[in-house]
């Protein structure tokens, strides 16, 4: 069961966490209000991804019983380390989140630490994706591709994946970021 985040920037970072550390959806957590993703390492480790939402999967803010809930799962073992993402966090819930060891946060202010190299697994991640159910997989060559033709591209997949190889060479991270936010607003359509 996979469920539709409302929130396209929580969409994205969930997405883009997803791609890099392989979280999957374990369930809805309506008590708090969250929807969880796990995502295990090797041997034993378990690492939650929470993610704050309102009833209608819209983002929502993180307060301080959010927080002493996801600590106490860090605390008792039933995960190694969180991270919440939320659209924003009460001023409590943020001094706990940032003194204990073993949870992290996103919220929409916070952009995110990520190098051009994650940037670029994480949309060559959603161009396989996306190639796979629009065309059936990925092109051997890019030849073979159909995306662009006489000089002109007639896939937005194909256009993305040719403009993020462009801004990885210059490394121009905020740009990789909108690319692999139009890649998942292309995932969200089909």
């Amino acid at each position: 069961m996979e469920v539709e985040l409302k929130s396209e920037w929580q969409d994205t970072r969930v997405e883009l966490l997803k791609s890099l550390h392989g979280y999957e959806m374990e369930g809805v957590n309506r008590e708090l209000g969250c929807v969880d993703y796990v995502a295990q390492e090797g041997g034993d480790e378990r690492r939650l991804l929470r993610v704050v939402v309102d009833p209608h999967f819209r983002g929502s803010k993180a307060d301080l019983e959010t927080v002493r809930k996801t600590l106490e799962e860090v605390e008792e073992g039933e995960c190694d380390e969180a991270i919440i993402v939320a659209e924003r966090f009460t001023s409590a819930a943020k001094r706990i989140v940032e003194r204990e060891e073993g949870l992290g946060y996103a919220s929409q202010d916070d952009e995110g630490a990520y190098s051009v190299t994650e940037l670029m697994y994480a949309i060559q991640d959603q161009i396989r994706g996306l190639c796979e159910s629009r065309c059936g997989g990925l092109p051997s060559s890019e030849g073979e591709c159909g995306g662009y033709a006489d000089g002109r591209y007639t896939c937005p997949v194909r256009r993305i994946s040719d403009d993020s190889d462009f801004h990885a060479e210059h490394r121009w991270l905020p740009l990789l970021m909108s690319d692999f936010s139009k890649l998942v607003g292309l995932r969200r359509e089909t």
